[in-house]
């Protein structure tokens, strides 16, 4: 059973996540987020002393809920060959619809911290290795992982970002790679 603290932690977390959602990254303060939480600035120092202590728990966070869901995807795939990729795939497309700008944001926000960087770096490489040994050629697990990094970029830097219907075409392609 996961402490008392730990619970708060989380809490404190996906206010911090919901508050970006409906803000805006930019618009993300230590008081915000206690005022989203519903807790004391006072309360929510005593987890994360400052925001880059905020941030570096929220990337954790956040990346260990993509990796779940991308665990969860990969485990319901009934073909396993190309499973893994094909997880990153869909996970990545529900993201780029729903979330793209809380993990452009923190992508962002890893720009500027290294600890947050090195975290990212730990589970870009688990994700690698899980794709590496996915039954397709390695070299096209990673064009995949690839293509969706850029995917991501072209979103955070506002790099000629796809259109819906092209984004579409580029997953299904991505897809096909897989099999």
């Amino acid at each position: 059973m996961e402490s008392k603290a730990t619970i708060k932690r989380q809490h404190i977390l996906k206010s911090a996540k919901e508050f970006i959602l409906k803000n805006g990254f930019n618009e993300l303060t230590l008081d915000s987020v206690a005022t989203q939480a519903g807790i004391s600035k006072g309360g929510l120092l005593y987890h994360f002393p400052n925001k880059e202590a905020l941030l570096i728990g929220l990337a954790q966070y956040i990346f260990e809920e993509f990796t779940t869901l991308i665990e969860d995807q990969a485990k319901k795939d009934p073909l396993e060959k190309g499973k893994w990729c094909r997880a990153l795939i869909e996970v990545t497309k529900k993201d780029l619809e729903h979330n793209s700008e809380l993990y452009v944001g923190i992508i962002a926000a890893s720009m500027l911290s290294p600890d947050l960087l090195k975290n990212m770096s730990q589970i870009y490489q688990f994700m690698q290795n899980k794709m590496d040994q996915d039954g397709i050629n390695p070299v096209t697990a990673t064009i995949i992982r690839l293509a969706i990094d850029g995917l991501y970029y072209s979103e955070l830097f506002n790099i000629a970002p796809l259109d819906d219907k092209l984004r579409e075409k580029v997953f299904q392609q991505l897809i096909n790679m897989t099999k």
